[in-house]
């Protein structure tokens, strides 16, 4: 399943079916399980434009792993614990990452109201907190779902951001390569997402922080102060 944003004009609005793509997260949110979704959902409610293909990742607590995967195979009885890398590039190439740690469920057949796949991965891999009230938002209002959807955990921007600046250069796995793929994934979406929440030409690269426009001065304020310096050297020319 693909939603594919090419209008870059928001607000950003999946269409009706689409929506039931929140289901999975929606069974956490009903058993107060702490999550949130990951990866293009949560940059999707953002209205960063994106491709959501047929893997969802939602960020779990490591001691609510279990009983996630409990909840969601109960309830939605297509789906089932996978054990070995599935014949999917894309969740073959992020579970390998974190393979040990997180936990896929796979479709006994294609869906085309929901993902195919879920990851549920331990938040501390991606250094966020789930259980924290002030990183964990509802979805927008402007998808026009259903009350029942409030319990769909979202990712704040300011939380999200920070997240990804700080696994942009601290991520790590066993294997080289893995994590260099994994933090030029991050990067990219990291960029990608101050893009849209910008929305403004700049320039590449400024001679510091005090050069930055309005509206990047506004993103970076609300960093946590770990986040700044790498949002700094992402956005500043590199000093001599």
């Amino acid at each position: 399943m693909v939603w594919d944003y090419n209008d870059r004009t928001p607000t950003l609005r999946p269409p009706a079916a689409a929506r039931l793509r929140f289901t999975p997260p929606k069974i956490l949110g009903s058993y107060n399980i702490p999550h949130a979704i990951w990866g293009d959902d949560a940059s999707i409610c953002h209205e960063v434009p994106t491709h959501v293909w047929n893997v969802m990742q939602i960020l779990v607590p490591k001691t609510h792993l279990e009983r996630a995967a409990t909840c969601l195979v109960n309830c939605l009885s297509v789906f089932s614990r996978q054990t070995t890398f599935p014949p999917n590039k894309e969740i073959a190439g992020l579970s390998r990452c974190y393979l040990d740690d997180c936990i896929v469920l796979a479709s006994s057949k294609p869906l085309r109201t929901t993902a195919d796949y879920i990851i549920l991965i331990p938040d501390e891999i991606f250094h966020f907190d789930v259980t924290n009230p002030a990183s964990v938002q509802a979805p927008p209002k402007s998808f026009g779902l259903p009350d029942e959807f409030d319990k769909v955990g979202v990712p704040s921007f300011s939380s999200l951001l920070n997240a990804l600046l700080y696994c942009s250069e601290n991520f790590s796995s066993s294997d080289e390569k893995t994590t260099s793929d994994v933090r030029r994934r991050i990067y990219v979406q990291l960029v990608t997402l101050v893009a849209w929440r910008w929305r403004e030409p700049w320039e590449e690269l400024y001679n510091s922080p005090e050069e930055y426009p309005i509206k990047l001065r506004e993103i970076r304020d609300c960093l946590s102060p770990e986040s700044v310096p790498i949002f700094d050297r992402i956005h500043t020319k590199p000093q001599h």
